[in-house]
């Protein structure tokens, strides 16, 4: 993990994963990825993660790069601040992983404190952005609101083929979570992908504060398979 800046190495974490296949699960693995996930405590600002993988056995290795911003509550005044979207097609629970490097109480605390893990269920994070079109594809994110009367949020998803509007989702209107200290508020969509055809699109999130005349958007291209 990088600062965006000056590229200083802020934190680095190095896990063995040991997975036992039998031949049961091995013929699942085909069908289904190996989803790891830890955490990070960082201050606000732009960052670049990288992730290396390698398989012990063959010596091949993977590798994957991104940058995000943790946005500063304190002086976004203009926009409203919103986290990362996750793009998945897939749920899945969390007491199927195959390794846990937490147990017990403390295993319990962190898919606790996981916003990604809602009625037991994981989203799984689609890095490719391809999706099939038999699948719903599940939209998440969080916008925040520091004041001390938030009032609800409105939020849409559109989808883009160049400058022409092929699909939007009815606006969703959502209210801060209870005894939140940064007045969090989740927005989930579930978008049946039937409706587009097979192609590249534009994947538009957009998050409106009627009351404080504040805006937001996320995009980021995918590709839509049969």
């Amino acid at each position: 993990m990088k600062d965006d800046y000056g590229g200083t190495t802020e934190s680095n974490k190095t896990d063995t994963i040991p997975i036992k296949l039998s031949d049961a699960t091995a013929a699942e693995w085909a069908k289904r990825p190996i989803d790891y996930h830890t955490g990070y405590t960082l201050l606000p600002g732009k960052h670049t993660i990288k992730v290396l993988a390698r398989d012990d056995v063959t010596g091949t290795i993977g590798t994957f790069q991104t940058s995000f911003i943790i946005p500063n509550l304190v002086k976004e005044t203009k926009r409203v601040p919103i986290s990362t979207v996750v793009l998945s097609s897939q749920r899945a629970a969390a007491s199927e992983a195959l390794f846990n490097a937490s147990k017990g109480k403390e295993q319990a605390k962190e898919v606790a404190a996981d916003p990604l893990v809602q009625n037991g269920l994981r989203l799984v994070p689609s890095v490719t952005r391809v999706f099939s079109r038999t699948r719903s594809l599940y939209v998440y994110l969080q916008a925040y609101e520091e004041t001390e009367t938030p009032s609800p949020l409105i939020a849409f998803v559109t989808f883009y083929q160049g400058q022409t509007k092929v699909m939007e989702t009815q606006p969703l209107e959502v209210s801060p979570l209870a005894n939140s200290r940064l007045e969090t508020v989740p927005l989930n969509f579930t978008v049946d992908l039937a409706k587009l055809q097979p192609g590249k699109y534009d994947c538009q999130v957009t998050v409106l504060d009627p009351t404080g005349n504040k805006s937001n958007y996320w995009q980021a291209p995918i590709m839509v398979v049969q």
